[in-house]
Formats: structure tokens, C-alpha cells, sequence
């Protein structure tokens, strides 16, 4: 799994760490502003988080149920997780600023 090595990485401490958190959130700001965050439906009494197509696939009594309980929130896409996973992996991501980084993940697969 993707996040196993991002959470080793932040878990181990130093500089590495250091550099992975910072990217991270520069990440989330930079995509906030551009409105790249996924949007997930939370389910606040069961600490449910599922996408909005899973949330619409509810069937009618459970929605019924749990409808006065969910909040959208947006959050980190999952595809970064393997993004990240990659360049920690090929040694990329230590050979450039945070600043690069973000602008690479923004940018998307070539």
C-alpha cells in the first residue's frame, strides 16, 4: 500500500520527514486555492468516509438513516498517496525543492 512508505517516512523523523510533511501541506494549501481536493461525503455518526457516487448508491432507507449525519469535506486524493509513494521510492524526491515538488504533483502524469 501506497501510504505505508509515506507513513514510515513521516514516522521515522529527520529531515526526510521533515520534507515529506512540508510538501504535503504546502500540497493541500496550493490545491485548496485550486480547487483540486477530492470531495468525500463523511458519515459523522459512523465516522463513515466514502466518495459521492458510493453515497448516492446508498439505498433509499439507509440514506434515509444517516442523511441528517453526512458532511461533504474535501480531502487529499488518493492518487497522490501513489505519486508520492513513487518519488520517495526512485530517490526523486529528495533531489528537489518543495516548492518543484508541489508544482510537479499539480501538474499531474505526463
Amino acid at each position: 500500500m501506497s501510504a505505508d512508505l509515506i507513513l514510515a517516512t513521516l514516522g521515522a523523523g529527520g529531515e526526510p520527514a521533515v520534507k515529506l510533511a512540508n510538501v504535503i501541506q504546502k500540497l493541500v494549501l496550493e490545491a485548496a486555492k485550486l480547487g483540486e481536493l477530492d470531495i468525500a461525503v463523511y458519515v459523522r455518526s459512523t465516522g463513515q468516509l466514502m466518495t459521492e457516487d458510493e453515497a448516492d448508491a446508498l439505498p433509499a432507507e439507509q440514506l434515509a438513516a444517516v442523511s441528517d449525519h453526512l458532511v461533504r469535506v474535501k480531502r487529499f486524493p488518493s492518487r497522490w498517496l501513489d505519486r508520492l509513494d513513487d518519488g520517495i521510492n526512485r530517490g526523486l524526491f529528495w533531489n528537489y525543492s518543495d516548492d518543484q515538488i508541489v508544482q510537479f504533483m499539480l501538474m499531474g502524469p505526463r
